[in-house]
């Protein structure tokens, strides 16, 4: 009886151990990839084209805000807001 105890710790233990290992795999793996996709998000975002095309349409939310009867200072906070969203 206390052999196959014995056995049964030392298989529990090992599946336990190899378990830990598998997890800890998959976590640096996830790691690995969303440190790569971080990365290539950065690089895209800095794309001048991309820069000025976003500030030309925080521009264009603004006009419209204001033609449509905010104050210049009303508009100014929502494209802010909404400039600060995009980040967030």
């Amino acid at each position: 009886m206390k052999i196959i105890c014995i056995s049964m710790t030392l298989i529990l233990a090992f599946a336990v151990t190899s378990i830990n290992a598998q997890e800890s795999k998959q976590l640096n793996f996830m790691s690995e990839q969303l440190s790569e996709q971080l990365l290539n998000q950065t690089v895209a975002l800095s794309d001048p084209k991309l820069i000025k095309a976003q500030a030309n349409l925080l521009r264009k939310h603004y006009e419209a805000l204001v033609k449509t009867g905010f104050s210049k200072d009303e508009a100014l906070q929502l494209v802010i807001a909404m400039a600060s969203q995009d980040k967030g």
